[in-house]
């Protein structure tokens, strides 16, 4: 009899055998079929980078074979900042706590967003994002790590913002696999951006990226995107790795100095910047 590990592993297998062959040149736009975006589900990436996705991203994931359920974390994140845009308190909860205080705060203040308001006046004011990092086990022998973040209400300063992973020695990258994804809505559509730099060592990726401010037709909004690459054990006798996920957010910006560690990124003195703690997940080889 097939243990459940085995049995998983030989239904995707057959899953994506037969339906991906079937529909490679059935799509000419940059909207993935269904099969495609369940495809990018079972490798974990969020509904809103799924939603977004193009042909040319799928492209790089269609052959990446999940064999065992992913592992993944979501943290939700708000940030308080004062009127001149200095962020003053960053508070993290679960998915379903944070969701559940952001809708209460956008029912209450739903016309400025706001954590301290009298009448028009508003002292403070709030953002929402979301950070999901998640380890899905490859067909290949690899390990997927990819860390999404969506800004669910947009952040009060627009500038240079930074996403990464941190690994320990038990996890060894393989650069060919390194990918990064920026976009926006505004009212003429969706667009993206590709990041300003991308730092690599042996203890991690970041990748600094701008964030649009300004919108045509309407607001920038719906900021979303993510990093990944895929891993392989370091040492023959390793069976397990951790790996964290990172957003930096900053309200003033110069001559940004990446520096990468496991379990942190930095981004130099000179940079006005706002940490939201860490994610961190334990995965199996």
């Amino acid at each position: 009899m097939l243990k459940r590990k085995d049995l998983f592993s030989f239904i995707m297998l057959l899953f994506f055998a037969f339906g991906f062959n079937s529909i490679a040149n059935a799509e000419e736009n940059n909207e993935l079929s269904s099969t495609q975006k369940e495809h990018m589900r079972q490798l974990g990436f969020s509904e809103q980078i799924i939603e977004s996705m193009t042909l040319d991203e799928y492209s790089h994931y269609e052959n990446s074979i999940p064999v065992e359920p992913f592992v993944q974390t979501e943290t939700i994140y708000k940030i308080t900042s004062d009127q001149d845009g200095e962020v003053k308190k960053v508070e993290q909860f679960n998915e379903v706590d944070g969701l559940q205080k952001m809708n209460l705060e956008n029912y209450s203040f739903p016309a400025a967003t706001a954590a301290s308001c009298s009448g028009t006046i508003c002292t403070e004011t709030t953002s929402w994002m979301s950070m999901t990092t998640t380890a899905t086990k490859l067909g290949n022998g690899r390990t997927m790590l990819h860390n999404n973040f969506t800004w669910l209400k947009n952040p009060n300063v627009t500038l240079t913002d930074m996403v990464g992973l941190t690994y320990n020695d038990s996890a060894v990258i393989e650069p060919s696999t390194i990918k990064f994804s920026y976009k926006w809505k505004d009212g003429v559509g969706d667009h993206s951006r590709s990041y300003k730099d991308m730092k690599k060592s042996p203890q991690g990726l970041a990748a600094t990226f701008d964030i649009q401010g300004i919108g045509t037709n309407a607001g920038a909004s719906n900021h979303h995107g993510y990093i990944s690459v895929e891993v392989s054990k370091g040492n023959k006798n390793d069976v397990s790795a951790n790996a964290f996920g990172h957003y930096t957010h900053t309200t003033f910006s110069f001559n940004i100095t990446v520096t990468i560690k496991t379990g942190d990124i930095g981004l130099g003195a000179t940079t006005a910047e706002t940490k939201m703690t860490s994610t961190a997940i334990k995965f199996n080889f």
